[in-house]
């Protein structure tokens, strides 16, 4: 797990494995059919003019919310309006939560590239215990 946090905004990275197991997408089509979705693959990906079906459908069942899945592949906890993809999901509601495919956050210390791309400086690191792996990177971003 890795975090990245600034002034606008906070992510809490997750491996892929995780992050669905916490977030719990709906993947069976005929149950987001039952409640009018209409999803445009196999694994319940929901195109943009889903979004207010799939908005009504978590405003009138409290137990589930939206993932997005956005143009740069980042699936993040909640909705964010321009996505590509969207996803109903029933898990853990936790809004920072977020897969990156470009950021692992098993590695115990980012090459700085990739301090680079996410406007982090390699000495703002700091480590500490970590619920899901034995450390945790946390990046603080100006």
């Amino acid at each position: 797990m890795a975090g990245v946090a600034n002034p606008n905004h906070i992510e809490l990275i997750v491996r892929t494995e995780v992050f669905h197991r916490l977030v719990q997408p709906v993947y069976d089509n005929d149950e987001l059919g039952w409640y009018g979705l209409e999803p445009r693959g196999l694994l319940g990906d929901l195109g943009p003019s889903q979004l207010a079906t799939l908005i009504q459908v978590c405003e009138q069942q409290l137990e589930f919310h939206i993932v997005s899945c956005c143009k740069n592949l980042r699936t993040i906890n909640r909705l964010v309006t321009d996505a590509a993809i969207f996803y109903l999901a029933r898990g853990d509601k936790n809004p920072y939560l977020v897969f990156n495919p470009w950021v692992d956050p098993m590695a115990s210390l980012l090459d700085e590239d990739v301090f680079g791309k996410l406007g982090c400086e390699p000495h703002e690191i700091y480590r500490k215990v970590g619920q899901y792996s034995n450390h945790t990177v946390g990046r603080v971003c100006a």
